[in-house]
């Protein structure tokens, strides 16, 4: 019976760390920003110049330029994205580099810098871990086009004829060591089976004939 007990006791101890509560945070902001010009976008409420996102492809999360605040999941996210061409009377690039910053709602920040002029280039993002949720930016691109998709707040055709068009993606994996939490639970159920093995001690006599 005490062993019974026992193999219970470890049992769910290791079944709360194991399920120890991992998911990636929300989204919440995507923004991008022509280095050495003065344009950007932003998925922020109120920005002069949106950045339109969707996933998977015709699912845009910010049609009418609304504050983003989407469920990500763990492993690797991909989006696709769009914005108004600016300059809006010119067909080439706003600036030769262009920096993404992605945002989540626990105020985890990720970044990368894509170059037009060398895309083929290796990509390299930066990762941030929140002690529960390692997240690496994984991809970026973003160049002019020659459509119109969407206008400044809008995912529709209007003002500029020469509209951006990319992606980016993520990864968000666990992180490698444990939160506080974790431990505490670990070691709990490492007491609890060190109780159980010393009530299981037998005491012994000697009969003498």
């Amino acid at each position: 019976m005490r062993t019974k007990i026992l193999t219970s006791v470890a049992a769910t101890a290791i079944a709360m760390v194991s399920t120890n509560a991992y998911a990636a945070a929300n989204l919440t902001n995507v923004s991008i920003q022509g280095l050495g010009s003065p344009y950007s976008w932003n998925t922020a409420m109120g920005s002069m110049d949106t950045v339109f996102i969707q996933q998977p492809l015709g699912n845009i999360f910010n049609p009418n330029s609304e504050a983003i605040n989407d469920p990500t999941s763990a492993g690797l996210n991909s989006f696709t994205i769009n914005g108004e061409g600016l300059p809006v009377d010119s067909v080439l690039e706003a600036a030769q580099n262009y920096l993404i910053t992605l945002t989540f709602a626990d105020d985890a920040t990720v970044s990368g810098i894509y170059n037009t002029l060398a895309p083929s280039d290796t990509f390299k993002g930066t990762t941030f871990d929140t002690g529960t949720t390692v997240y690496e930016l994984t991809g970026f691109a973003w160049n002019r086009t020659l459509s119109d998709n969407v206008s400044a707040k809008q995912a529709v055709s209007g003002g500029s004829k020469a509209d951006y068009a990319g992606q980016f993606s993520f990864t968000a994996v666990e992180s490698a060591v444990p939160e506080p939490a974790t431990w505490l639970m670990m070691l709990a159920g490492f007491g609890m089976v060190g109780a159980g093995l010393r009530s299981r001690k037998v005491r012994t006599s000697v009969t003498y004939a």
